[in-house]
């Protein structure tokens, strides 16, 4: 049988009632036996439990008239010890990483103070614009086009922006987008020009760099002269006929051959 002393707190002088609760439960785990105020030390007591399951539990003192005078929390083992009392559990208190992750997880709208690291750090955000979106599931991506949630852009507003795969099979590959419409329910549909090795699937991300501007093959091949163009082009040992129309609408024609550059 294991007898678990606990020490706590409270008025003193005082003849206490003492209860275990679990956390966040209305529902009494176990009731003192015997509460004992400690000699010397006023305000003091330890009330003493029988076979209290291990575990943290909210202590609760009452006087006669079931008035609270004491509320701590306790953690037992189920052995014969004497346990503290104290404020908070200790199972809910913060970790160092849970307070890091708080920290680094609060929104950019919540730093707003000058001068801090998170307000720097919302800065350098606002300075750089590139986007990040995740591919959905439908209609199936393929490996030139797909469907991506979290760019809201209106339609063509990001075509020759650069695309570049963030995550999943075709990561750091890029492409530049040839054409982006906006599907009304916050999604974008986007076609990339050069196709990826393997198409994407639903969850892998992106990220779409908005400032740059790169002109797509088909755009930059449609500004130069093609090879049709270029056979126009008199070449030296041709003869080529020219003809003017002359003014009574007779034409007058003349051939010239063309010589080798002087």
């Amino acid at each position: 049988m294991a007898t678990q002393s606990v020490e706590f707190g409270a008025p003193p002088n005082q003849t206490l009632t003492v209860r275990l609760f679990a956390a966040g439960s209305d529902t009494i785990v176990a009731t003192a036996g015997t509460v004992t105020a400690a000699t010397n030390r006023a305000g003091i007591y330890t009330a003493a439990f029988t076979d209290v399951a291990a575990g943290e539990y909210k202590l609760i003192a009452t006087n006669a008239a079931g008035t609270p005078l004491a509320n701590w929390w306790t953690a037992l083992t189920l052995s014969t010890a004497t346990f503290q009392t104290y404020e908070m559990p200790e199972s809910r208190s913060p970790t160092a990483g849970e307070t890091a992750d708080a920290v680094w997880d609060e929104a950019y709208s919540q730093h707003t103070t000058a001068g801090t690291f998170g307000k720097l750090m919302d800065t350098l955000r606002k300075s750089n614009n590139v986007l990040e979106g995740t591919i959905l599931a439908s209609p199936t991506p393929t490996t030139t086009v797909f469907r991506l949630s979290g760019v809201d852009f209106p339609t063509g507003a990001l075509e020759h922006s650069v695309l570049w795969m963030a995550s999943g099979t075709s990561e750091n590959q890029n492409s530049p987008i040839v054409t982006t419409v906006n599907n009304g329910d916050g999604t974008v549909t986007v076609t990339i020009e050069e196709a990826l090795v393997t198409a994407p699937v639903a969850g892998d991300t992106v990220l779409i760099d908005p400032t740059s501007h790169v002109h797509a093959i088909a755009d930059i091949q449609a500004g130069l002269a093609t090879d049709t163009e270029l056979a126009k082009v008199p070449k030296s040992g041709e003869t080529r006929r020219y003809t003017q129309v002359a003014s009574n609408s007779g034409n007058k024609t003349a051939d010239v051959s063309i010589g080798a550059p002087i």
